[in-house]
């Protein structure tokens, strides 16, 4: 169990991709596999957009919609609700939190594409801001990014949007995590400069000072974890959601990334990574103790929506499409060079 509160489990009826799937976490590390378009990302930014928005403490009943919509950049709501949906079905998203329930739900008019909604009904005490960080990197683009967002309409989902105005803020009281900053602070080669006035950001190094376009986009992943646990984001009791962190990342760094992960789990914080790969989730294999909460998912695509299943061992995860990926290559590989299969005996 965890000393803070945590997402423990969220269920998904006829949402996006999902007809009926159900999901429990742990309050350390929960990683997401399974093949483009199963959801991973849909259920980190569901859980993101239900937190988010009891954090802010808003009208529950109308807040939850509109993050919702933002954070899966969608125009209107209906476009949430799982293809093929009858009318005046109910697209259901509930969950527990810290042992308390919530729910939102929509459904498409008879009449009209307007949906209806409902919120949980119970009021959440104030809850830590969660902190999201997109596969697509942000830090290099901050510079007059959030002028733009305020004045014209962008095509970027609110994570980029929210992920900016963290990085340009320092919080208050906030846990500044020392052990990934120091660790990760050795990879980058440097330390992080924030230039107020312009809004962006630089990496000094021993040689000279970089405007962080020029630094290597893999880089800029790392510098944007250091970033949010220097400024009192990644705090115990919240929230990081972390997708597809191998993006841009050369291999050999990864298990650093991971590391971190780790080190932010074991601080308390709840870390959710959908990821397609095999470096990070054996890094997270082979890195945890016994004593780390770590939990696997494997979404699958059916006929009936995706379904999802969990185990905390990841050499019985299934589907596991990375590791048979790899499988499929040995066998390519020990075909070539030996003229048989690896299922085939040797001969004697």
């Amino acid at each position: 169990m965890s000393d803070y509160p945590y997402h423990q489990r969220l269920q998904l009826e006829n949402f996006t991709v999902f007809q009926d799937a159900t999901l429990e976490f742990v309050p350390g590390v929960n990683a997401f596999v399974g093949e483009n378009g199963t959801g991973k990302t849909h259920v980190l930014k569901a859980l993101y957009a239900a937190q988010l928005t009891y954090s802010r403490q808003m009208q529950q009943s109308q807040s939850i919609s509109q993050t919702l919509m933002g954070v899966f950049q969608t125009k209107e709501l209906f476009e949430l609700i799982h293809l093929g949906t009858a009318v005046n079905v109910l697209a259901v998203l509930s969950g527990t939190y810290g042992g308390q329930a919530w729910k939102w739900a929509a459904q498409r008019g008879s009449m009209s594409e307007v949906p209806a909604w409902v919120a949980s009904e119970t009021p959440f005490a104030k809850l830590e801001r969660p902190v999201f960080i997109p596969a697509i990197d942000m830090m290099g683009h901050t510079r007059g990014f959030l002028q733009a967002a305020n004045e014209v309409v962008l095509d970027f989902d609110s994570t980029c949007i929210d992920l900016v105005g963290l990085l340009g803020l320092e919080r208050k009281n906030g846990s500044r995590q020392k052990e990934v900053v120091e660790g990760l602070s050795a990879v980058l080669g440097g330390e992080l400069e924030y230039q107020e006035s312009t809004g962006r950001f630089y990496l000094v190094t021993p040689v000279g000072r970089l405007p962080m376009p020029l630094v290597a986009e893999g880089l800029r992943k790392i510098a944007t974890l250091v970033r949010l646990a220097q400024n009192g984001w990644l705090t115990p009791g919240t929230t990081f959601f972390w997708d597809e962190p191998e993006v841009n990342l050369n291999p050999k760094l990864m298990d650093e990334v991971v590391g971190a992960i780790l080190a932010l789990a074991r601080a308390g914080i709840q870390v959710f990574i959908a990821t397609h790969s095999y470096v990070i989730l054996k890094e997270l294999d082979l890195q945890a103790g016994k004593a780390d909460n770590v939990r696997y998912f494997g979404f699958q695509k059916s006929e009936e929506g995706t379904t999802v299943n969990h185990t905390d061992d990841f050499a019985l995860l299934e589907p596991n499409p990375i590791l048979e990926q790899y499988d499929r290559l040995y066998d390519l590989e020990l075909t070539r060079a030996t003229g048989r299969n690896k299922s085939e005996p040797a001969c004697s």
